[in-house]
């Protein structure tokens, strides 16, 4: 039986994912580089219905959006909806009135959660995961039903073991039919069955032969490196890496990628950022200086400038801070309680071109990482217009601002991840905002065209190695479906992130 189907994703059920830890958006501070206050409690009487939890959650909401979101004094009004004495929705009040521009939402991204720690390791890449990540769709014929595109997965990882693999369709969960009712058992489970199959050689989904694949989960860090190999295009050796997310630990692996990279002689690199969803500014930082000219990384030159609200700069100006970030050959930062330095010295690829592939998955320090390097070197953007993604936040945690643990003993789990800033290149320019960067070329994903991640022949790559100048010979066109379709990436890890250090500031 031929089923048709179309790629259809709506958006509240793409918000209910993000609330099992699929496109949540969080950081965490250290515990020591933060700015305290005094809390704030309001006086007059005790209004009854107002849980002292909720008081206190209200009350930190109010101090963090006062203080440290760098619209404040847009939202100045809005946030006495947060009055303690009244306020019994905290997290949907902080949604709510998070800036907007002529009714227009501007930050998407603030929010105030309840649970910090689950999603500290998250953005680190360490959780109890499957191993697999995917996009999500629709059976046109089947209304209700839902189906999932695996887009890759990891080295080592349950679903790398069981055979699945780019291109995979996962029709049916436990011998059920996908549906909006039992969806996030798949985000949430840690054992399970998927049935899985593919497209037919004619281009339809081949749904007569389905197999069930049992999966157990495991607790493991997920490397965002997902591979780098070299091409040789017109005799030029030409580098490729996916990369998938800035978190803290793969600084130090980038660099032997590069470094590897470098003794295979390459002058060009094709850096692949489609599902980059973001990270720390530290490991863009490390980044940057591994690809840019050696003589901007020697010389130290800005890579990116940061704009706060008053307060913040103000406090930062007193203390001494430096607001701008800077190409280094070191660069250093605390990783679980330990100082870590990364040195690029001999790692730096010096490069004058860099190929970027994008999609709409591409945000926050993949697009700072574009928009750093631009006035430096030539940046060809290569896919999908990026996610837009033009400013940076900090998580803060009660602790990270309150000074007596009095404050925040009933709410110490509870943490908001904070838009803080708005970042620029070198020359101020930010184009990331207020829709995203567009490419070069636009070609689009299309994990149906039967190749792996790095294969030359897959599409978003051969649009890249083609415009470089390599010759396909004929007969090498890659597979297509015959159905038209609109894949949403559905995050395992955290989208829209700019993470950048909490400093220390004075009042």
């Amino acid at each position: 039986m031929n089923i048709s189907f179309n790629m259809e994703i709506f958006k509240n059920f793409i918000i209910a994912a993000a609330t099992f830890g699929a496109a949540i958006f969080f950081v965490a501070c250290d515990d020591d580089d933060d700015f305290k206050i005094n809390s704030r409690e309001n006086g007059g009487s005790t209004q009854v219905g107002v849980p002292a939890v909720t008081k206190k959650v209200d009350q930190f909401a109010i101090d963090v959006l006062e203080t440290y979101y760098l619209w404040n004094k847009e939202i100045a009004g809005d946030i006495k909806r947060l009055n303690p004495d009244t306020c019994t929705t905290p997290i949907a009040v902080v949604s709510d009135i998070i800036y907007r521009e002529n009714g227009k939402e501007v930050d998407k991204w603030t929010m105030l959660m309840e649970r910090l720690s689950d999603m500290e390791s998250s953005v680190q890449g360490n959780s109890t995961t499957f191993g697999l990540d995917f996009a999500v769709g629709t059976i046109s014929n089947k209304p209700g039903e839902y189906f999932l595109l695996v887009n890759y997965v990891f080295k080592d990882g349950p679903a790398a073991k069981a055979g699945i693999k780019r291109g995979d369709i996962i029709l049916d969960y436990g011998g059920q039919a996908i549906t909006g009712s039992n969806v996030y058992d798949i985000f949430n489970k840690t054992s399970l069955s998927l049935g899985v199959t593919g497209l037919t050689s004619d281009g339809y989904l081949d749904s007569d032969n389905v197999k069930e694949i049992p999966l157990t989960a495991v607790t493991m860090y997920e490397d965002p490196i997902l591979m780098t190999k070299t091409f040789d295009v017109n005799g030029d050796k030409v580098g490729y890496m996916v990369y998938n997310s800035f978190d803290l630990k793969s600084a130090q692996t980038l660099c032997d990628s590069c470094r590897k990279l470098k003794s295979a002689g390459i002058g060009k690199l094709i850096l692949d950022l489609r599902y980059n969803g973001g990270g720390y500014v530290f490991t863009e930082d490390v980044l940057a200086s591994l690809i840019a000219p050696w003589q901007n990384v020697s010389g130290k030159d800005i890579f990116q400038k940061n704009v706060y609200n008053e307060i913040l700069t103000e406090s930062f100006k007193k203390s001494g801070y430096d607001l701008n970030e800077y190409f280094s050959s070191q660069n250093s930062t605390t990783i679980d309680g330990k100082e870590v330095t990364v040195d690029v010295t001999d790692a730096n690829l010096n490069l004058n071109d860099l190929y970027v592939i994008t999609t709409g998955n591409t945000a926050s320090a993949s697009e700072g990482l574009i928009i750093g390097l631009q006035p430096y070197m030539n940046v060809n953007m290569y896919g999908e217009t990026t996610f837009g993604k033009f400013c940076s936040g900090w998580m803060l945690a009660p602790e990270d601002i309150y000074e007596r643990a009095s404050d925040y003993s009933l709410i110490k789990e509870w943490g908001m991840y904070v838009m803080v800033g708005k970042f620029t290149n070198a020359n101020d320019q930010n184009d990331a905002y207020p829709a995203g960067i567009s490419p070069k070329i636009n070609v689009e994903d299309n994990p149906f065209d039967g190749c792996q991640l790095g294969d030359e022949n897959e599409t978003m790559l051969k649009a890249v190695l083609k415009d470089m100048g390599k010759i396909y010979p004929s007969g090498t066109a890659t597979r297509a479906s015959i159905m038209q379709y609109d894949t949403k990436h559905i995050d395992h890890r955290p989208t829209g992130l700019n993470i950048l250090s909490v400093k220390k500031i004075s009042q």
